[in-house]
């Protein structure tokens, strides 16, 4: 057996599971499966043009993270301390403050440059070693599979057999054929446009969350005082924004700013993005778990995909230390089970929360806007189900079948 775990991917849910096995003596291989030419492009240095690419950091997230020996300041990100979430012609607002939490960080989260964080995560990771490498082979060619193993190989000859195979490329390895992955999912039939604005006004902390006919409109505040912007488009849309002037697109987006925002007077880094919802599972014996996006793909909104890789990552490592120290197989069907039963509900109700705003902000606006409005107006009159729903967003609050020890740092009320 050449290791343990062989981790597909070299993102930052990766980094997160090392980082979370750091001294359980496993044997662990990470393989960058990106092919050469978008290896190089990825990590070309970021410049004034480049895309807008941000992760947003729930507040659980923030202090798993402090468990790794990252700390996530003021000078690399923006606080969130609320979220406004409203929909298009229409008065009504419901405002989650971190003050609901009486949390100690007094935020409900934070965004970071995603080259901010994986460079933060890459940081701590351990040096190689026996117990630990980092190898850049890019894409798998061949895959076999025996009762105790699984070997994977590449064109170049390099071959690997470990007890378990983590897929934690994002989704992108187009790994599903090869690894006999089971998948259901749907296109939304609709882009994301990433970008960052700058307001004419300075920014407060807040993130608004905006809903649209063609989907939600998304701001969120930066460390560098503007805010980084997600907007979900019908593809004619999208491709007619994507090809127009800064002046052009900014005079079709303030027609859709959400109340408490005035204006913007820049933007750089617009990118698109295909939104889809994907789940990919393997079944209990076949020691494959995917992980983070290539497990669950979520629709941008709330900006709960990492915070529920992180989770899935914490949850299988505290998994894999209890086998280690009992000498068990980290393949094994009973922890791959034991694993799926815990994350069950937490990935669940995620999902639904995603996917179901979504779907019910699309609806036609009659009769349905008038239903939206009176809920919206009932949510924020409901002290007691705003706090509910800022903890469950913040991550600190968690289904009891999702909680686990190495978990319970992050409960509400800490």
């Amino acid at each position: 057996m050449d290791c343990d775990l062989l981790i597909l991917g070299d993102g930052p849910i990766a980094h997160s599971l090392v980082l979370a096995l750091q001294g359980s003596g496993l044997h662990i291989r990470v393989i960058d499966t990106t092919p050469p030419s978008a290896l190089t492009n990825n990590r070309a240095g970021q410049d004034a043009s480049a895309p807008e690419r941000s992760v947003a950091l729930a507040l659980a997230s923030i202090r798993m993270l402090q468990g790794f020996g990252i700390v996530i300041s003021d000078a690399v990100s923006g606080r969130i301390q609320q979220v406004q979430i409203s929909q298009a012609r229409s008065p009504n607002r419901v405002t989650l403050s971190s003050e609901l939490l009486q949390a100690q960080e007094g935020v409900l989260g934070r965004l970071v440059p995603l080259t901010t964080l994986q460079e933060a995560l890459v940081a701590q990771l351990p040096a190689d070693s026996d117990n630990f490498q980092r190898l850049c082979w890019g894409p798998v060619a061949d895959f076999s599979w025996l009762p105790d193993r699984v070997t994977l190989a590449w064109a170049d000859g390099n071959r690997l057999s470990a007890r378990l195979l983590v897929l934690a490329d994002g989704g992108h390895g187009k790994l599903q054929p090869l690894l006999g992955l089971q998948r259901r999912g749907w296109d939304h039939n609709r882009y994301a446009c990433t970008a960052r604005v700058g307001p004419l006004s300075g920014p407060t902390g807040t993130a608004y969350e905006h809903f649209l006919e063609s989907g939600p409109l998304a701001f969120l505040p930066r460390a560098d005082g503007i805010f980084s912007l997600v907007w979900s488009l019908l593809p004619s849309a999208a491709s007619r924004l994507m090809n127009s002037s800064d002046a052009v697109f900014l005079q079709e987006l303030h027609r859709h700013l959400p109340p408490g925002l005035s204006g913007f007077s820049q933007v750089a880094g617009r990118a698109l993005y295909p939104l889809h919802f994907q789940q990919l599972s393997a079944p209990t014996s076949s020691r494959i778990l995917p992980l983070g996006n290539a497990a669950q793909t979520l629709h941008p909104l709330a900006g709960q995909g990492y915070n529920l890789g992180l989770r899935d990552a914490v949850t299988l490592a505290a998994l894999l230390r209890e086998a280690a120290t009992q000498g068990a197989d980290p393949g094994s069907e009973t922890l791959l089970r034991d694993f799926q039963r815990i994350r069950r509900r937490d990935r669940a109700e995620t999902i639904a929360f995603t996917e179901g705003m979504n779907q019910l902000f699309a609806l036609p606006p009659l009769p349905w806007r008038l239903g939206r409005e009176i809920a919206l107006s009932a949510l924020e009159h409901n002290r007691w189900l705003k706090k509910r729903l800022a903890a469950r967003l913040a991550g600190v609050e968690l289904p009891a079948a999702s909680s686990i020890p190495a978990l319970e740092v992050t409960r509400f009320g800490r």
